[in-house]
């Protein structure tokens, strides 16, 4: 959130006076021009001291008519924002998300032209129209007849030519970044033959006339943009070619200096009798390649469940080969690995490639999980080991484990942890993190320690933090502003009292709270699976944990607090048992704030995906 130094009145409250208010024209009426509810709408009704007795819709712009019984709250807000600063404009406008709303906005008057137009053609999507559609409304358009054939490139190919010959620079000036999806017929697959002209003659000019263009993001393997690609490394820019979604099908014919982002995912089971499976080594060939490379992404696919097992016909290649011996890696400073088996090629030892040629003091950024190689141990366990001692200059680390495919304690983890001490993020999910390893990280300013929901021996609780681990963990990390932890109930749904108290009084610099707590699940795999023994997470139930936490922690920092339940890190063989089902339907997030102008809390049901 952000604030701004206003004129005070007598009274005190903030505001502008009403001479400085003004309409603004657009449109077919009179325009009057609401802020996003998410960010802006609370600081405009303290930035102009107005006590709402009918709210500003939330999330949309605003279109109210020409008549005299205009609601005078909202007027008052609405016409004052037309008075804000350029400089306030841009803060507001950040926070825009719809596209449509934007382009409402652009046509509200001139003075917001300029300002609107550069964050709706900031970035340019090239794909079908329908991909932001609901799936109904991608139906209707899909058996339109004189849609179907042109939906999927016709609309790209005329905004392209559109702002390529455009006599107004502005738009062209605007664009600093180009998403590029995948193109579908009408029965869903590729159809490459039709976006062929798109990409090989339009779009290489295109990006010629992009003066200020700085990315461009793809998100499909083909085709291979070989065309596109030269005209990026020509232009003056040099912008950075994000690949985003590889299966190892893109062809190399030779260096690629634009790339610096690759994201792929591979199977290493899949061949035939007269081709050998080469993903992995195709991967390889395009890291290699990429010789300014910042980020890599890395998920294997392993042979998992089902009930059929692929016929192999050839060896199976799980890991990098390095067949030249003397590779070194591209700079990285992200590294994903999911999945990956560096130690598959029991003839070929792959590590001393990666401890002598990937520069690990560039390396910030750290991932791994939550797919295995191996199903007695976890995934992250051994390449842990690996980099402890050369990964010491990271500032974000992720671990996720499967819910049912680790222990509660990873010692690999805890020893890596307490080998370098310059976090600044940690999320780790399924293992709990002894506090006592986290306190060398004391800039962390972002934490989640989630232990999962699972199956344990009779009378073994899910471990949770203490009051004493609390109070050493605020001790050791007292820059903390998101905090994610796990918080038990007692059968009768009471939250720990303690616990509550404790955080309360606690992380001064806390933005945002959130607290995961169980279902109850009984873990029957049999159709007879009991209903959970715990009371279901509603509003009501919200209230009695959020209404005593900010009565006691009174004026600070802390803008949220989350409370959810469910897991989504969980996988089956086969088919999902009972207790799978039964988690889905009582998987719940609430949202919690202090509403500052009243202190009452306020609570609001989320998105309930965990």
């Amino acid at each position: 959130m952000f604030f701004l130094d206003v004129p005070a009145r007598q009274d005190g409250a903030k505001t502008l006076p009403h001479s400085q208010c003004a309409s603004v024209q657009g449109g077919d009426g009179r325009w009057k021009v609401g802020a996003y509810f998410n960010k802006t709408h609370k600081y405009l009704q303290y930035l102009f001291g107005t006590t709402v007795s009918t709210p500003v819709t939330s999330y949309n712009i605003i279109q109210m008519t020409d008549t005299a019984n205009d609601n005078a709250c909202i007027t008052g807000i609405v016409a004052s924002v037309a008075s804000l600063s350029p400089d306030v404009w841009y803060l507001i406008l950040q926070n825009v998300t719809e596209r449509k709303d934007l382009a409402s906005l652009s046509r509200v008057c001139k003075g917001l032209y300029p300002l609107a137009t550069r964050f709706l053609y900031r970035t340019i999507t090239i794909g079908p129209l329908f991909l932001d559609l609901h799936p109904f409304e991608w139906l209707r358009v899909m058996h339109q007849k004189e849609k179907s054939e042109d939906t999927a490139w016709v609309e790209s190919l005329a905004l392209v030519r559109r702002l390529a010959t455009d006599r107004n620079p502005g738009q062209t000036r605007a664009v600093r970044e180009i998403n590029i999806e995948p193109f579908h017929n009408d029965w869903g697959d590729e159809d490459i033959e039709d976006v062929r002209p798109l990409f090989e003659e339009e779009l290489p000019g295109f990006v010629g006339v992009l003066q200020n263009l700085h990315h461009v993001r793809i998100f499909t393997p083909s085709p291979a943009f070989e065309a596109l690609f030269r005209a990026l490394q020509e232009h003056p820019n040099k912008p950075e070619i994000h690949l985003l979604k590889e299966d190892a099908s893109r062809a190399v014919s030779g260096p690629m200096p634009g790339v610096t982002t690759i994201k792929a995912e591979v199977s290493p089971w899949g061949d035939t009798r007269a081709k050998p499976n080469t993903q992995i080594p195709d991967v390889e060939r395009l890291l290699f390649a990429c010789p300014n490379l910042k980020s890599l992404s890395l998920s294997v696919l392993n042979n998992y469940g089902g009930c059929m097992r692929p016929r192999i016909h050839h060896a199976v290649v799980e890991n990098f080969q390095f067949a030249s011996g003397g590779d070194v890696f591209p700079p990285l400073e992200s590294l994903s690995l999911s999945g990956y088996h560096m130690d598959a090629d029991e003839e070929r030892e792959e590590w001393p490639h990666w401890r002598d040629g990937l520069d690990w003091s560039r390396l910030k950024t750290l991932s791994l999980g939550p797919h295995p190689y191996y199903s007695d141990g976890p995934p992250m366990a051994d390449l842990l080991k690996k980099f402890k001692g050369h990964a010491t200059t990271l500032r974000s680390l992720t671990i996720k484990t499967w819910a049912d495919e680790g222990d509660d304690i990873c010692l690999p983890l805890n020893s890596f942890l307490t080998s370098f001490a310059t976090l600044e993020e940690l999320t780790v999910k399924r293992h709990l993190v002894p506090v006592e390893d986290l306190a060398s990280h004391s800039g962390l300013k972002r934490l989640c320690l989630h232990c999962m929901e699972v199956k344990r021996p009779e009378e073994t609780p899910r471990p949770t933090l203490s009051v004493t681990d609390l109070a050493l963990l605020d001790a050791s990390c007292p820059d903390l502003e998101t905090l994610e932890i796990d918080i038990s109930r007692d059968s009768t749904g009471e939250w720990p009292k303690d616990i509550v108290e404790a955080l309360a009084g606690s992380f001064s610099n806390l933005l945002h709270l959130t607290l995961h707590c169980e279902i109850g699940l009984e873990f029957d795999w049999n159709r007879n699976q009991k209903e959970p023994y715990l009371p279901l997470l509603d509003e009501a139930l919200v209230r009695t944990l959020a209404e005593p936490f900010f009565a006691s922690r009174g004026a600070s920092k802390m803008t949220k607090l989350t409370i959810k339940t469910g897991e989504e890190l969980r996988r089956f063989p086969q088919w999902h048992p009972q207790y799978r089902r039964l988690e889905e339907s009582a998987t719940y997030k609430f949202d919690a704030w202090l509403r500052r102008s009243d202190r009452v809390v306020k609570v609001k049901a989320s998105d309930a995906k965990t």
